[in-house]
């Protein structure tokens, strides 16, 4: 279930469970952020009437955003924003896709480290993502405010068609 560890006399007990759900709210929180995030990125999408349909990738959405970056008055920090983005997605594609393990690093019989391990079930051949909480937590506020940022990005007037 990811979170168990073979049972070692004289070594301090760790609660897993609790690690673990820990672990399950902290990629909860995550993700709803991160789905926050990705409604802001479609609600330009279709402000601009760029063809997408919703259940297409990110990635090629966000390409179709980096595509119309001229109709935005900061392209450049549209630019940005979407490299953020695509690195996030990367981290959120990996907890989507594994199984929460619970590691944890012992000190003789004393645990002194904790972190969570997201293995990719889709592509097995990338390295297993080790995250500590406060990284989660990190993630949280950066998903936060690029969804904050990306709500906020100014289009340029449309021009009036000639009469």
């Amino acid at each position: 279930m990811g979170c168990e560890v073979p049972v070692i006399k004289e070594v301090e007990a760790v609660d897993l469970r609790a690690l673990r759900e820990r672990g399950q709210l902290l990629r909860g929180e995550f993700l709803d952020a991160f789905a926050k995030l990705e409604t802001a990125v479609m609600d330009y999408i279709v402000r601009l009437e760029l063809k997408a349909a919703p259940g297409i990738p990110l990635t090629q959405k966000l390409t179709r955003l980096s595509g119309a970056k001229d109709r935005f008055v900061h392209p450049k920090k549209l630019e940005e924003r979407i490299k953020a983005i695509t690195l996030l997605n990367d981290k959120r594609t990996d907890l989507v896709h594994a199984v929460l393990t619970v590691i944890v690093r012992y000190d003789g019989s004393k645990a002194i480290e904790n972190w969570f391990g997201f293995q990719n079930a889709c592509h097995t051949d990338k390295k297993l993502r080790i995250v500590t909480v406060e990284e989660m937590k990190d993630m949280v506020r950066e998903a936060k405010q690029l969804s904050s940022q990306f709500s906020h990005q100014q289009l340029k007037e449309a021009t009036p068609a000639a009469p």
